[in-house]
């Protein structure tokens, strides 16, 4: 299929690093799905963590641009409260969204959102997996609050 952007691209490779998830001691299984508040579809999350109780939501990608986009949608549903509240919810920037656009520019994303989720204290957790080995410390971090100790 010929596609003019990395989106199935980057969602393929965001999916198999969902999996790696299992490397750092969890398990993902299936998605959640959400009804959307605009019309009669739906939203699914990209994944779920059983043992933590917690929706996934994953911008992984290697250049930037249309990942930056989806950001932007994803804050939208976030403060529209299209996740609910039965589980948490944690975002997780994999890649390039962590990182400034350009030089030039300035701008990153990622790193705005999550300062719109302080500033209005929005129902999710940010977390930078590659940055400073982000992942890893939040799931210790989790598995130390729920005292799991595998």
């Amino acid at each position: 299929m010929r596609h003019n952007h990395n989106a199935p691209i980057t969602g393929t490779k965001g999916g198999r690093i969902l999996k790696e998830f299992q490397s750092v001691g969890l398990v993902r299984e299936g998605k959640k799905k959400f009804p959307s508040p605009w019309d009669n579809g739906h939203f699914e999350s990209d994944g779920y963590i059983p043992e933590l109780e917690y929706i996934v939501e994953l911008k992984y990608g290697e250049n930037h641009g249309t990942t930056e986009e989806k950001i932007w949608w994803d804050l939208k549903k976030i403060r529209d409260g299209v996740y609910g509240t039965e589980y948490p919810l944690v975002y997780i920037f994999w890649g390039t969204p962590e990182q400034a656009q350009s030089e030039s520019i300035g701008r990153c994303l990622a790193k705005i959102l999550r300062d719109e989720v302080e500033e209005h204290n929005l129902p999710v957790e940010v977390v930078f997996a590659t940055t400073d080995n982000g992942l890893q410390k939040w799931v210790d971090e989790k598995k130390k609050q729920r005292g799991i100790t595998c």
